[in-house]
């Protein structure tokens, strides 16, 4: 008997223990839920987060910035370096004028010697009409219009930087980067501040993101500066990031205000695939730019800008872009452009032509400096408000009426 009842202690105690281990795991396993749900939702954490998203998603998406482009090498050799583009521009459509005018453009622009030079020889239909040529320095376009007579050429103050250096790439962004600077971007996390905002943005498909605000303080991320290839500002660097429940990028906003001032930017999409560039023009005008990186194509991006003048007009151009490489450079294609003023069609067309590097061009400019600064200077406001005189002294030049229109072929 008392065997038995030994034998019945020691089973109740096992089943006891054994509850007792249950509840402990249980309870661990519940303490490290917990634990990781809070640490999911720590700001910085989410950040990381995020950017392991970005680079196991993002990155691969076929949506995701430009195809069969090397990135590296468009910023350092394009952006940055001498190029030379030709082709050839269509415009039809236009009320003043019954046919398709063309022009033959051979441009050609030298970030060194922060100059552009485009000689443009026009015809009308069949009928050349002439040439037009545009140069740039600094923040001044120049023209001259051969073709209305011998003397004539302007100045156009542009108060904007034509030639500020684009980010000059010192490695593709790729996985490769990503690890590399794994402990370079956790130790950012630790020396950024982030503000949960409690604004919220939803998608077209109902996914809702939290609002970030993000401050990388002066001397902070410099591997993010080498990356890009440019000196490190001395300010702080304040952006909004847009965060899903499952820690996936949906939007970026920057405040470009201390590189070019009233500019921002926002990358949009869950591929990164939009872009929206807004800048304040003075006297109350500003410029609206919208780009989308069409997944439909291997090599597409739709292009919408809109100008909003303080004449209360809305000028918009709208167009979509193709490309890819070729031996000697860049194919290019610009299709389907349309220019409106407050909806009603201005004109309509086209671009064809080519991008290609340029080794150690001469000076742009010919030697013609002096001259070209000697032009007269006119308003911009001046020359918008009376193009329609403009064309028309074009179309003076030739006493031909022609009234046939020529699409792109």
């Amino acid at each position: 008997m008392e065997h038995r009842n030994s034998m019945k202690n020691k089973n109740v105690k096992r089943k006891t223990t054994r509850k007792i281990i249950g509840v402990i795991l249980i309870a661990v396993a519940l303490l490290v839920c917990i634990g990781l749900y809070q640490a999911s939702q720590n700001p910085r954490v989410r950040m990381l987060l995020s950017v392991v998203h970005f680079t196991e998603s993002t990155l691969e998406d076929p949506g995701y910035l430009l195809h069969d482009i090397d990135i590296m090498e468009l910023c350092r050799d394009y952006a940055n370096g001498d190029t030379q583009i030709t082709g050839r521009i269509g415009l039809s459509g236009m009320e003043q004028v019954k046919s398709s005018i063309y022009f033959d453009v051979d441009a050609r622009r030298s970030f060194s010697q922060q100059r552009l030079a485009a000689n443009m020889d026009m015809d009308l239909l069949w009928i050349p009409m002439g040439q037009l040529d545009f140069y740039a320095e600094d923040q001044t376009v120049y023209m001259e219009a051969p073709l209305l007579g011998e003397d004539v050429g302007y100045a156009f103050p542009t108060g904007l930087d034509l030639f500020l250096k684009m980010p000059d790439l010192t490695s593709d962004i790729d996985r490769t980067w990503f690890r590399e600077n794994y402990a370079n971007i956790i130790q950012l996390t630790k020396e950024i501040s982030i503000q949960e905002t409690g604004e919220t943005l939803v998608d077209e498909d109902g996914t809702i993101s939290e609002e970030f605000v993000v401050t990388i303080p002066e001397h902070s991320g410099m591997f993010i500066w080498e990356l890009l290839g440019m000196e490190p500002p001395d300010y702080d660097v304040v952006c909004s990031l847009y965060l899903t429940r499952n820690n996936h990028l949906r939007r970026i906003y920057v405040d470009l205000s201390e590189v070019m001032e009233g500019a921002s930017i926002v990358i949009d999409g869950t591929n990164a695939s939009t872009a929206y560039f807004y800048y304040e023009l003075p006297e109350n005008e500003h410029v609206t730019l919208h780009a989308v990186r069409n997944a439909d194509f291997s090599s597409r991006i739709d292009i919408d800008v809109t100008y909003y003048a303080n004449t209360g007009k809305e000028y918009a151009a709208t167009a979509y872009l193709t490309w890819h490489e070729e031996e000697n450079g860049i194919a290019l294609k610009v299709k389907d452009l349309k220019v409106t003023c407050d909806g009603s069609q201005l004109a309509k067309g086209y671009f064809k032509g080519t991008l290609q590097k340029l080794s150690n061009p001469p000076d742009l400019f010919d030697g013609r400096a002096e001259e070209l600064y000697g032009l007269e200077i006119v308003d911009w406001y001046s020359v918008r408000d009376d193009t329609e005189g403009f064309i028309n002294d074009v179309l003076a030049t030739t006493s031909m009426s022609v009234f046939v229109a020529d699409d792109e072929p």
